[in-house]
C-alpha cells in the first residue's frame, strides 16, 4: 500500500512533479500532488491521500466525526472535530480525489467505526461523478452536528457541513488485513462486501528482485549446496515450506517474502547465508512452531527429523526414547537447535537440504 501512496502522491516522473516528495516517516498525514504538467491525470483534481492503521481503540468519533474539550472563558466546551474519513470526504466533494489507506482493518471494531457509513459506501448510494445526486443516492445527518456546523479537520483546516451528507465517488478506501492474526476479528460481511477483496499471494518475483537473481520456484535444486546462490536457497526455502505448508492448511497459511527479505542486504554469500539461517532460527520456525504447535509430527516432516541432508546429519532430530513408550504411541522430543550456532558450511549444508523437494 505504501508505494501505490507513493504513486498516487507523486506520479510518474515524466509527467508530474510533486510539490511534496512521499516521507515513510511522516505517514500520518495527508500529502498532496503537485500540479501536472501533462493534461492526462487518472484521477481528477488534487489527490490527497492519508494512511493510518486500526487497533482495538479506534473510535467512530476518531476516524468520522466527535467531539473535542476546548478551553473556553467559562471553562470547557464541546466542539466537533472531523476524522480522517470526513475530512477526505470533503475533499473529495469538492471535484478532488482522496484515498484512505488502512493497515490492519480488521483489528478494531469496524462496524462501530464506520457506522452508518457502511451503507454510505456503496457505489449506487453515493453522489455520481458529477457530484450529483443518483435516483439511490443516500444522505445522513450526524447526531454531534447540525447543519450548517463548522467543522476543524485533523489539520486544522475549518471547513462547512451541510445536511443532508453524501459521499463523494471519488473517495477511494484501500484496506490490509491478515484473516490470520489469533487477535483479530473476522471482517463484518456487511463492510466486507462493499469492498472489492483481493487474495495476495507471495511474490516471488518481486523477493527474486530485491535479492538479485532469478526466481527457482517449482525447480528443484543443484544437489550441490555449494554451487547454489543463498539468495536461491532462500526463494526455494520460503516456496517449499510454503507448499507444505497449503497442503496441510490451505493458502492463507503461507509466508510471505519478508521472511527472508534482509538475505538481500547481505554484502557477501556468506553474510547471505548467515542471516538467512538468523532469518529462519528468528522468524521462519517460530511461526511454523506456532502453526504446528499440536501437529509435530507435520513439522518433523517438513524438517526432515532424523533424515541426512546432502550427507550431514540433521540437526532436527528426536531424541531415542524407551521402546514401552512407544508402545503407547509416544515420540521422542523434536528437537530443534539454532542453525546459527553452526559454521557458515553447516549452515549452508542444512538450508539447503530444507529447500530441496526430494
Amino acid at each position: 500500500m505504501l508505494k501505490l501512496q507513493n504513486e498516487l502522491e507523486s506520479g510518474s516522473e515524466a509527467e508530474q512533479e510533486p510539490s511534496k516528495v512521499f516521507d515513510s516517516s511522516s505517514i500520518e498525514a495527508p500529502f498532496e500532488t503537485g500540479e501536472p504538467s501533462g493534461d492526462d491525470r487518472d484521477f481528477p483534481g488534487e489527490v490527497k491521500t492519508a494512511w493510518l492503521t486500526f487497533h482495538e481503540s479506534t473510535t467512530h468519533e476518531e476516524f468520522i466525526v466527535g467531539l473535542r474539550p476546548q478551553p473556553t472563558d467559562g471553562g470547557v466546551s464541546l466542539e466537533p472535530r472531523a476524522g480522517i474519513l470526513l475530512s477526505l470526504a470533503e475533499h473529495a466533494r469538492n471535484g478532488n480525489t482522496s484515498v484512505i489507506f488502512i493497515d490492519e482493518i480488521n483489528r478494531a471494531n469496524v462496524s462501530k467505526v464506520f457506522g452508518q457509513f457502511i451503507t454510505l459506501m456503496e457505489p449506487d448510494k453515493r453522489l455520481d461523478t458529477d457530484g450529483d445526486q443518483q435516483q439511490s443516492t443516500v444522505g445522513i445527518t450526524f447526531q454531534q452536528l447540525d447543519d450548517g456546523d463548522e467543522v476543524k479537520n485533523p489539520w486544522g483546516d475549518d471547513f462547512t457541513i451541510e445536511f443532508p451528507f453524501h459521499l463523494p465517488q471519488n473517495l477511494y478506501l484501500v484496506a490490509s488485513m491478515n484473516s490470520l492474526d489469533r487477535s483479530t476479528a473476522p471482517l463484518d460481511s456487511a463492510l466486507a462486501r462493499r469492498f472489492d477483496q483481493v487474495s495476495v499471494e507471495p511474490d516471488y518475483t518481486a523477493l527474486a528482485d530485491h535479492l538479485g537473481t532469478d526466481a527457482v520456484t517449482g525447480v528443484e535444486l543443484s544437489p550441490d549446496p555449494q554451487s547454489v546462490s543463498p539468495e536461491k536457497i532462500a526463494i526455494a526455502l520460503l516456496w517449499r515450506t510454503n507448499q507444505f505448508l497449503r497442503s496441510v492448511y490451505g493458502d492463507d497459511f503461507q509466508l510471505g517474502p519478508g521472511y527472508v527479505w534482509s538475505v538481500g542486504e547481505a554484502d557477501s554469500d556468506t553474510e547471505a547465508i548467515e542471516e538467512l539461517a538468523v532469518a529462519w532460527d528468528s522468524r521462519i520456525l517460530p511461526k511454523l512452531r506456532e502453526v504446528f504447535r499440536s501437529r509435530e509430527d507435520q513439522l518433523a516432516t517438513l524438517l526432515k527429523a532424523d533424515e541426512s541432508l546432502n550427507g550431514m546429519n540433521n540437526p532436527y532430530h528426536r531424541d531415542e526414547i524407551p521402546a514401552e513408550w512407544g508402545k503407547v504411541g509416544a515420540d521422542g522430543p523434536l528437537q530443534l537447535p539454532d542453525l546459527r550456532n553452526l559454521d557458515t558450511a553447516d549452515q549452508r549444508t542444512v538450508l539447503h537440504g530444507l529447500a530441496r523437494s526430494d
